[in-house]
């Protein structure tokens, strides 16, 4: 009883305190304005507490909060205010900017920096930039939104690379993509899967989760670029994963989307009954006969092989968001999951991932945090390019006669142009691919300045690729499996000093890393199934099956410095130094040395322009030597040897020539360049000049036979790249309810071979190293010339195509010697405008980019322009018949029909263009209508198109200018039924709770 009654006091005393505190607790409203009007995104905390929130689009905000506690709004540029809670339920604030905060802090190579104390020439892409762009990897985020940064992706089809480049090509036969760090931990972007049967290579980098990138970091001259030594001539990408926030309450966004795509453009194709009509046409005349479509066997039925292998794609994706943060620590975790349809039949792409970073201040000395994430991604690939069972290579080529079909309706080999129906019925063509990265570091605060800190990263990639075909489509049916393990550990110390002395202010880092990679390779082939339901490699009947297998071992260390130097915040001095060791070279060259000085002027620091037309005015220069290692392989100075077998016996044999001489390549960079602000900081506009030129190019010489070998890996030959970068963003207006800004990047790039080895030379006379049958680097012209016999047209008057030769007179039977260079794969300048507009709730995103001056090569005219056997382009329709005919097509019966598809500029095209990338017009629904709800604190509504409408030439037609065969960089710009841009329609709900 007593028990009882004890126990019901206690609950009584219990519920009474708990009232009393839910009673002195209530909801204070307000809104935060700056002199501009309301401001978005401020933090709303109570102190002590980890409750909070931010302020909306119009700067209102609501929060629990009792009696007597404190509310602190804070903003990044703006003093933090700090106001106790009385009787009042409306509190409003007017924030005021903080004159000590010059500029936030921007992630740069091993460290942070005030963003306008930095010398380096870099580019920062912030989440809000990029947001609202719909993206399957990272790389294609880029696109258009810095200067000097061009993005081409290789191909339509779901997961294919891109090719990044910054500033130009810097190198012929090595990897000219940038290095890309994620978190701290450089990535291996080489491409790992099965290319035979004309596959694109997969993006590498396709398992990272758009969503969860809060910034890209572009580092583009020496001064950034050179702490990253063998690496860094290509630029560098810094990716920056999102975190929480300091005294951030949890906060959850939910973010649900699903889209349709199609194809941006497609080249009409003859019909059986046009396809029959041209052929009977062009028999008679040839002939003398008066046949039909029947004697021809063309008066089937026909089909529609473009049609039936192009749908409509649909795709869904699914991110789940949780951040926050105590007083000390910071935590973000993020769920994804993706399943996504290409417009090619057979083409799927299914991710999953999972991201946490954490970190916290253990201590007052101590800091600690790790960034993980996870992925698996399913990808069932079709062929494509270079390939004639990739299905939107075989929907132009194959005949409309020819059927998939039996009369039973049963699949039929249709022979060299692969029934694709078929292949992607029956055939199977699996990547799976797990990834693995991230870091943890712990840093320690030794004295006042001086921090010390260890980071350890890892990289593991697991890939398992999985080929079967069928009896119909392979006789005897065949099998091809393939695992990669790659794994690459990181582990890197850093001493950071900064420390101001009056005046003075002074940064010091030194640092060392040792980076090790092990790859594993294995891969069985196996052919002769007794039953297409005998799915494994082991069921083949040939034995021994083929199987290889191959390890490497690849090894870095580095040692590198920094020093910064400022005086009263206006003059800037900048020094790097990294010295890096290798096993990829030559054992004369395992060691080389890359540095770069760099200085800068903020001349609206002056007295004589402290109050006048600029807000901010500063003006950079800086040089240095960075380096480039890719070139194939991981052992290219090493006499290398293979297996062989002769005679029925097994055994070794010499297959790569030894080089102890092999070293990186070595590229110096000048870069000057000014950054302004004016007009209250509503304008911004900076400019900046560079010239790149790279040195003892990675080359593959070629031998005389005699050596045993066809060629040796050296180092030799020159190449500048030179160009401006233009970046200007402004406010157009700001009112309480209207914001309208624009960002235009420009850039431009000139591109100049200066020597190369004597192997090859042309017939002027000058060194060149081919990249394809149409494009070759040339002393003194571009390192992507197109080298082509000059087209002039079918003469009006005889019906018979015509040529140029090589003195530039008609000719009707060219020969290779009348090439000449005709053309360029690198524009004249290409960039990006974006337009944002906010009226109230609703938001108005328009993205474009363009490119002017860079040609393209369509390789497929030569196939479809010309009758040999494929399908035929609705082009050649129009043909000449009659004197006065200003046709397409020369006659039929004349000499030169047959010498159509030879290589020329007839191929050639304009592929300038300006493109609507990306439009998005999203709705956030007002707060007074989520506040009827108990959990729902923002909910946005949008819609996405993308690749909407293209502008480009006219002699293009139906075709995308955007288009590359592949990330070679003597092939940019090539194309032999690339997949075209998909065109997309999407619509989403961004949910936050």
């Amino acid at each position: 009883m007593k028990q009882g009654y004890r126990s019901t006091v206690i609950l009584l005393l219990f519920l009474a305190t708990f009232l009393n505190v839910v009673a002195q607790e209530k909801i204070i409203t307000g809104t935060v304005t700056d002199e501009s009007g309301g401001l978005p995104g401020v933090s709303v905390l109570v102190k002590g507490t980890a409750s909070g929130g931010e302020t909306d689009f119009d700067g209102k905000y609501s929060i629990k909060a009792k009696e007597g506690g404190v509310l602190v709004f804070s903003f990044v540029g703006m003093k933090t205010v700090e106001k106790v809670v009385g009787k009042a339920t409306t509190v409003n604030v007017v924030m005021e900017e903080d004159s000590n905060i010059l500029e936030e802090i921007v992630v740069v190579g091993y460290g942070e920096q005030s963003e306008r104390k930095i010398v380096q020439n870099i580019s920062v892409i912030k989440e809000e930039a990029i947001e609202d762009i719909q993206a399957t990897a990272p790389q294609d985020l880029l696109q258009g939104q810095s200067s000097g940064v061009q993005v081409v992706g290789s191909s339509g089809v779901l997961g294919a690379a891109s090719v990044i480049r910054v500033r130009g090509v810097s190198s012929l036969t090595g990897g000219a993509n940038p290095l890309i760090v994620i978190d701290g931990v450089p990535i291996d972007d080489q491409n790992q899967t099965v290319s035979n049967g004309g596959n694109t290579g997969l993006n590498p980098l396709s398992y990272v989760n758009t969503e969860d990138i809060a910034t890209f970091t572009v580092l583009k001259d020496a001064a950034a670029t050179s702490l990253y030594g063998t690496r860094g001539s290509n630029g560098v990408i810094l990716i920056t994963t999102k975190k929480g926030k300091l005294g951030q309450a949890t906060r959850v966004t939910l973010d649900l989307s699903t889209s349709v795509n199609e194809a941006t453009f497609l080249e009409e194709m003859m019909n059986i009954n046009e396809y029959a009509d041209f052929n009977v046409a062009r028999s008679n005349l040839i002939n003398g006969t008066s046949l039909t479509a029947t004697d021809l066997g063309l008066d089937g039925e026909g089909f529609d092989w473009l049609k039936n292998v192009i749908r409509k794609g649909i795709s869904s994706s699914e991110n789940l968001g949780v951040s926050g943060g105590s007083e000390k620590s910071t935590y973000y975790f993020g769920l994804n999951h993706s399943n996504s349809e290409g417009f090619i039949i057979g083409n799927d792409l299914e991710k999953t991932g999972a991201r946490i970073n954490v970190n916290t201040q253990a201590n007052d000395w101590l800091k600690a945090g790790m960034n993980l994430s996870v992925s698996a991604s399913k990808n069932n690939r079709v062929s494509t390019e270079n390939s004639t069972f990739s299905p939107i290579t075989v929907g132009f080529l194959q005949t409309p006669n020819v059927l998939p079909f039996d009369e039973d309706g049963n699949f039929v080999n249709t022979g060299f142009i692969g029934n694709v129906l078929a292949i992607e019925a029956l055939d199977k063509h699996e990547v799976n691919t797990t990834k693995i990265i991230g870091n943890a570091f712990l840093e320690a605060l030794i004295v006042e300045g001086l921090k010390a800190k260890i980071d350890y990263g890892v990289d593991r990639t697991q890939i398992e690729e999985t080929q079967r075909s069928v009896e119909i489509n392979t006789p005897g049916g065949s099998a091809d499996n393939r695992v990669v393990f790659i794994n690459r550990n990181l582990l890197t110390a850093t001493l950071n000093y900064n420390k101001s002395f009056g005046s003075h202010t002074l940064g010091l880092l030194l640092g060392t890393s040792y980076e090790e990679t092990k790859t594993n390779v294995t891969r069985v082939q196996g052919t002769g199934f007794l039953s297409d339901d005998l799915l494994n490699v082991d069921s083949a009947s040939t034995f021994p099956l083929t199987t290889s297998s191959r390890t490497q071992n690849r090894l870095y260390g580095q040692l590198f410095s920094r020093l910064n130097y400022d005086y009263l915040g206006k003059y800037l001095i900048e020094g790097s130094y990294r010295r890096d060791g290798s096993t990829k070279f030559g054992g004369n060259n395992k060691f080389g040395d890359f540095w770069a000085v760099a200085g800068g002027w903020v001349l609206s620091r002056e007295s004589f322009l402290e109050d006048g037309f600029f807000d901010y005015l500063s003006v950079r220069a800086s040089y240095g030597i960075t380096g480039n290692d890719r070139i194939g392989g991981n052992f290219p100075a090493l006499g290398l040897f293979e297996g062989e077998n002769y005679n029925g016996l097994s055994g070794l044999s010499p297959s790569t020539a030894e080089n102890p001489n092999l070293k990186w390549e070595e590229t110096a960079t000048l870069d000057v360049g000014f950054k302004s602000a004016f007009f209250n900081n509503r304008i911004s506009f900076n400019m900046n000049y560079y010239e790149k030129r790279t040195d003892n190019l990675l080359i593959n010489v070629p031998l005389p036979l005699t050596t045993g070998f066809f060629s040796v890996a050296r180092n030799a030959g020159e190449i500048e790249n030179r160009g401006f970068e233009f970046d200007l963003t402004t406010v157009n207006f700001r009112t309480e309810d209207f914001e309208w800004t624009t960002k235009i990047n420009l850039s431009t790039v000139e591109s100049e071979v200066l020597s190369l080895p004597g192997a090859s030379v042309d017939s002027e006379g000058r060194q060149f190293i081919p990249g394809s049958a149409v494009q070759r680097a040339v002393v003194g012209e571009s390192a992507n010339s197109f080298y082509l016999i000059r087209y002039v047209g079918v003469n009006s008057q005889t019906g018979e195509a015509e040529w140029l030769d090589a003195d530039g007179n008609i000719t009707n039977s060219p020969t290779p010697d009348d090439r000449k260079i005709v053309g360029n794969a690198q524009p004249d300048f290409y960039g990006g405008i974006t337009n944002t507009f906010k009226y109230k709730n609703f938001d108005l995103n328009i993205f474009s980019n363009f490119s002017y001056g860079n040609d393209v090569y369509i390789g497929g005219i030569r196939f479809t322009d010309a009758p040999i056997g494929f399908g035929l382009s609705t082009r050649l329709l129009d043909y000449w018949q009659q004197p006065g005919d200003e046709a397409y097509f020369p006659k039929l019966d004349g000499a030169t029909a047959g010498l159509f598809r030879t290589r020329s500029t007839n191929q050639l095209k304009d592929g300038s263009f300006l493109r609507l990338k990306n439009v998005t017009l999203g709705y956030t629904l007002p707060k007074s209508i989520l506040e009827k709800t108990s959990f729902i604190e923002g909910l946005r509504i949008y819609v996405t198109g993308t690749n909407l409408l293209t502008i480009k030439s006219s002699d293009l037609g139906d075709r995308d200018p955007e288009v590359t065969d592949s990330t070679n960089p003597l092939t940019l710009g090539e194309s032999f039924f690339v997949a075209p841009q998909a065109k997309s329609y999407l619509v989403g709900a961004k949910i936050t709770f």
